[in-house]
């Protein structure tokens, strides 16, 4: 039987940080139009945030649920 993999904490934030910003570039999204678009579906949030998001120092789930919303990507390609 294979073993099982478990990710740590570190790991999955870390991936969360830089799968954002992947499919965001690939979506042609800057950071700022990102902000501005969570702003529009009502996300009070600023640039500081979504950077912080970004460069894996916190990661707040109901903000990842409003950026999964705004990118249109699944919980998968924000998780792997």
């Amino acid at each position: 039987m294979g073993k099982i993999k478990y990710q740590t904490k570190n790991v999955i934030k870390d991936n969360i940080g830089n799968n954002i910003v992947k499919i965001r570039k690939e979506k042609g999204i800057s950071q700022s139009m990102l902000v501005a678009k969570l702003n529009i579906i009502g996300c009070t949030v600023d640039r500081y945030a979504v950077s912080s998001i970004e460069n894996n120092h916190s990661c707040d789930i109901n903000l990842l649920a409003d950026i999964k919303e705004v990118l249109g990507c699944t919980w998968n390609d924000l998780l792997k």
